[in-house]
């Protein structure tokens, strides 16, 4: 089922153009600006609304890494913005509100609360009442109920924060990686990150490293070493595989294997493989200075 969902967002605004593209691009979603609020509008299908919607914002944050997905605009609406919205005048929207038209079947909802002198409603909640009459817009938005369990889910998401070698030319590939992690294991994904703490960053973020298999093992594992906790190192060679990275201090006598200077990150991953329980340093003396050997902790396959 598809869903329309609007999100309150921030770290980006209706001025960055670049961001602007990109949603609309990857996502299909639109970036707006409404009463001092910046707002990600965008339809996704799920098996339900709390489904659609967190799988929305993982793909949009994944699209514009700066984007947070913060909650649900309430899309609150009063009779004048009923009426604009269904084409009726408002005299007709204020007797469906007292009851004196459309009295059959359910009463009109009840009012979220006023705005100065004026009620407003919920339009999740009007929309749902004119479907009954055939008045509604055709849509499906969540209800009451999924919002609060949609914003409970955000405010609690794990946060994703993409990362990626300094090496140049491979953009496409490590789009690749991330629209199928999106497209095919992100729920799987997102419970796997969710009992772990070693990966995340000061701001709350699991670091991954988004890899093409083609590119640079040097390249990927410099990156890898840069930081100062695990990391997930994310690529697609036979199959999707996620692991969890580190250059922690070696806690006993390790086999170290060295990966060539010119290995691709599919080379490395085959010595990993073969070496599950090893550590890896690059063979080249300059490189291994500031490189420490790392370790795979945890890996899954899909």
């Amino acid at each position: 089922m598809d869903f329309d969902l609007t999100f309150v967002v921030s770290g980006v605004t209706v001025d960055d153009d670049a961001a602007v593209d990109v949603l609309l691009e990857r996502c299909d979603a639109l970036l707006a600006r409404a009463g001092g609020v910046d707002l990600l509008s965008v339809t996704w299908s799920g098996d339900s609304a709390v489904q659609a919607a967190l799988e929305a914002a993982a793909a949009a944050h994944a699209a514009v890494p700066q984007l947070h997905v913060r909650r649900l605009d309430r899309d609150l609406v009063g009779i004048h913005e009923i009426a604009d919205r269904t084409g009726r005048s408002r005299q007709n929207v204020s007797q469906w509100v007292t009851g004196t038209r459309k009295a059959g079947g359910a009463p009109f909802p009840a009012a979220e609360g006023t705005v100065g002198r004026s009620q407003a409603w919920l339009w999740t909640e009007v929309n749902h009442w004119l479907s009954e009459h055939n008045l509604d817009d055709g849509s499906t938005y969540p209800s009451r109920k999924e919002m609060t369990e949609i914003d409970f889910a955000l405010a609690n998401a794990v946060r994703l924060a993409f990362r990626y070698a300094e090496t140049s030319g491979f953009t496409e590939g490590r789009e690749r990686v991330i629209d199928e992690l999106h497209n095919k294991h992100i729920p799987g994904f997102l419970n796997f990150l969710s009992g772990l703490d070693g990966t995340i960053d000061e701001l709350g973020q699991h670091i991954l490293i988004v890899a093409d298999q083609h590119e640079s093992a040097r390249g990927v594992m410099e990156c890898v070493s840069s930081f100062q906790h695990d990391v997930v190192l994310v690529t697609s060679t036979d199959q999707f595989t996620a692991m969890i990275l580190s250059t922690r201090r070696l806690s006993g006598p390790t086999k170290i294997v060295g990966v060539p200077e010119l290995a691709s990150v599919r080379d490395w991953l085959r010595l990993v493989q073969d070496n599950p329980q090893a550590a890896f340093a690059l063979e080249a003396a300059e490189a291994l200075a500031k490189v420490p050997p790392i370790q795979r902790r945890m890996a899954i396959a899909a």
